[in-house]
């Protein structure tokens, strides 16, 4: 092997170590603390947005079943009526009792009652009365089998019963719509404090991934230190015996390429010598 070429080979040697220690120390911890970080953060939204849609959840089933008790007690007026034999047409009064109904609660819209063609026979909203519902309205109240039934109106939700004469045929359907707003307005509440207290866990998380990195990484870290001076200073002096050995799961290697690196000048030397 050409003398150029070993020398080369040995100064790579000298630099290799070196190089290897500031990457330890530097970057390979800084892109361990990012990745855990990204991961860590990454979970921390996911869960905060999980737990905001949960309690989005809850809210509008609250305020659901508070309507469909109204809905069902509507439901139950209505039939008994019909039973008396008059069809839904003739009863005057449910006009009367879903003002009185829709009177009670402010975040109620409108409260319609329509019969099997879809027909609006009486409404709180006096312009919809004699107007037709949506076809999927028509088809979802007669294969209703009883129980309430959703739509959606001018972005507000919908809540249907099915209206059955005494032959348990279907005869109409009552329904609701209340403001949508009403669930808004307390998911709205919360959004400051879920995003405050998932800005200060990602925070502490953050913190808490250095420190963590840092524990876990100090001895490796402590035993680059010790085989970077070990390198420099028997590099420097030429002889390793009267060193302290470097400390660290890489010591035995670290003794082997200095050794090898030394081994490698004292045969450049005499190659040099006979030369």
């Amino acid at each position: 092997m050409p003398a150029s070429s070993e020398a080369a080979r040995i100064r790579y040697l000298k630099s290799w170590y070196t190089g290897l220690g500031h990457i330890m120390r530097g970057r390979l911890s800084l892109k361990i603390v990012l990745m855990l970080q990204l991961v860590f953060g990454a979970a921390l939204i996911l869960t905060a947005l999980l737990n905001y849609f949960k309690f989005e959840k809850a809210v509008t089933n609250v305020i659901a079943s508070r309507f469909v008790v109204t809905v069902n007690g509507l439901q139950g007026d209505v039939e008994n009526a019909m039973n008396l034999g008059l069809s839904l047409a003739e009863l005057r009064d449910l006009q009367a009792l879903i003002e009185r109904e829709e009177r009670s609660d402010d975040q109620i819209l409108a409260i319609e009652i329509a019969d099997t063609s879809g027909t609006i026979l009486f409404s709180t909203d006096s312009t919809r009365i004699e107007t037709p519902l949506p076809e999927d309205w028509v088809r979802t109240m007669s294969r209703s089998e009883g129980g309430i039934w959703q739509e959606s109106y001018q972005g507000n939700p919908v809540l249907g019963a099915s209206l059955r004469n005494t032959f348990g045929q279907v005869a109409g359907a009552v329904m609701l719509r209340y403001a949508k707003t009403a669930v808004t307005q307390r998911t709205t509440a919360v959004r400051p404090g879920l995003a405050a207290a998932a800005v200060v866990a990602i925070i502490a998380c953050s913190l808490l991934t250095v420190a963590g990195v840092w524990l876990v990484f100090r001895n490796i870290i402590a035993g680059f230190r010790s085989g970077e001076t070990y390198v420099s200073a028997a590099l420097a002096q030429g002889n390793a015996q009267n060193l302290s050995k470097p400390t660290g799961a890489l010591g035995d290697d670290i003794i082997a390429l200095v050794e090898t690196i030394q081994q490698a000048d004292q045969e450049l030397k005499q190659a040099a010598e006979k030369a």
